[in-house]
Order: C-alpha cells, then structure tokens, then sequence
C-alpha cells in the first residue's frame, strides 16, 4: 500500500466562525497526512484544535494580517523555505460592516482585506503553489455577484482583457463614488462588502486564466452562524456547514473546474454547491 504524501495548506482567519470549522475539519486528519499553516492577526491557535488534531496532520499557528504586506510576504518565504510547494490556500480571512453610509476608514478596511489583502495572498503564494494541481480557494460572498451592480457595470468585471489594473480602476472608482454620497447613483450597490467581493471574483477568473495548471475559484459559503453572518439577521446553517464548499473546493474531486464562483442555489443550502453565475 503506497503511502500518502503530506500536502501543505495555508488557511488564513482560522481564530473564529468558518476558518475555525475548516481547521479543525483538517486537523481531524479527514484530508491525509497535513502540514497546516494556520494564521491569525494574533498568531494563535483557537481553543480545541488540539483535541481534534491527529498525529499525520502538523498545524502551525502564524500571525498575519491582510492589511500588512510585510506579514503576508513573511509568511509565503517562510512557506518556501520550509517546503517544497503548497498544495493549497483557503484565503478564508475578511470583514464585514453589515450597513450602508460606512464611515471611510471601514470602507477602506473592507476594500483593503476582502479584495487586495486577499489578491496579495494569492499573487504571495501563486509562485510556490503546486504546479500542476495546486489549489487556491478564495472565500466570497453571494453579496458580490453581479446582479447587485447596475447593469451598465457588469461587463467591466466579465471582460476577457480585464486586467488588475483595469479592475484596481474600478474599485477606486466605486470607492470615490462612496466617499462622494453617490455610489447608489452610479449603480453601485449601497455596502462596501459587495464592491470587495465582487472584485475579489473578478480577481479570482483573472487568476485562473493566467495560471491555467493551477485550480483557483471562490465561493459562497452560506448564510452562517458567525459573528460575521449574525449581523444580517439569524443564520440557518453552522460554520461547520458552511465549511463544506471551502473544503470541497481545497480537497474534493472538482475535475478541472478553475476560475468560477461556486455556491449552493440557496444561502440555506446545506451541500458542497455547484458552479452559479458570477
């Protein structure tokens, strides 16, 4: 019987709510022999994990946060020096700020972590990924599908020769819309987190068409009981559910799907999802 390779992962955000499902799904050992990267802002592992962990899964506690490149870019030499490749990056991390007229200091928070902060992951990590066949799992939002921007702006983010400069252009142009009042006006929608999620898909399809060996995608995790999610209201699934379409998105048998938003047809749904429209 041939023995199973240990693979890498990193998974940032891991102190709290889906990130904390997700690392005790690895720890549990339910995915092989693991070496896990696990990052918060303050470097430590959340009560439990060790518990669940078993002995062919390593879980390394790192400090990082989105908004401080100098951590983000420690973290990926770290990774380089100390393995061979990663096999995958669940960029699970982000903020939320659950109502509208956000002052600009929140608006620049969610459009720095939920959009560059995690593209900075990505471009960090992209150079020691596994190729072919390493993963990247961007966590979004059913908020930053496009059908919450007018229609006059969907193209932009769909366009085949988008690039990030064209698409960093777009966020500054909503971002001066806010700070002006008039976003709603122009056919933004009225939260920041949907602009930072809405990017961070288009992102995401960029991604995959410049590294077509590797399998980069983002998905909806569900209306989930986190701090996060409880701002809207009373969520109907746990974290341990909303886990289910990262983890099958990082481990599961996805073919060659790359460059897509995955979701269940309803934030309810308790199953692994499905390619949806961006």
């Amino acid at each position: 019987m041939a023995v199973q390779q240990t693979r890498v992962a990193v998974v940032t955000g891991v102190n709290r709510g889906i990130g904390h499902a997700i690392l005790r799904n690895l720890a549990s050992g339910a995915h092989g022999p693991l070496v896990v990267y696990a990052t918060t802002r303050a470097g430590t592992l959340p009560d439990g994990i060790a518990k669940h962990q078993k002995p062919h899964v390593k879980i390394i506690s790192v400090p990082l946060s989105l908004r401080d490149p100098e951590s983000i870019e420690a973290l990926a030499a770290r990774v380089a020096k100390e393995h061979e490749a990663v096999d995958v990056l669940i960029n699970n991390a982000g903020v939320y700020y659950y109502r509208e007229g956000i002052s600009d200091t929140e608006r620049a928070d969610t459009l720095e972590t939920n959009y560059k902060g995690t593209l900075h992951m990505c471009q960090a990590f992209l150079p020691i990924l596994r190729n072919p066949g390493g993963r990247i799992v961007n966590v979004s939002s059913q908020a930053g599908r496009l059908r919450w921007l007018a229609p006059h702006l969907r193209p932009a983010f769909l366009a085949r020769d988008l690039t990030l400069e064209k698409l960093d252009d777009l966020v500054r142009e909503y971002d001066a819309a806010a700070g002006r009042g008039d976003e709603v006006k122009a056919g933004w929608p009225p939260m920041a987190y949907a602009v930072s999620k809405a990017a961070l898909n288009a992102a995401t399809r960029l991604l995959a068409r410049q590294h077509p060996g590797l399998l980069i995608n983002s998905c909806c995790p569900g209306w989930v009981a986190t701090d996060l999610g409880a701002q809207a209201g009373t969520p109907s699934k746990t974290p341990e559910e909303g886990a289910r379409i990262p983890l099958h998105l990082a481990f599961g048998d996805i073919g060659h799907t790359t460059g897509k938003y995955w979701a269940n047809d309803s934030t309810a749904d308790t199953g692994v999802g499905k390619v949806q429209e961006p």
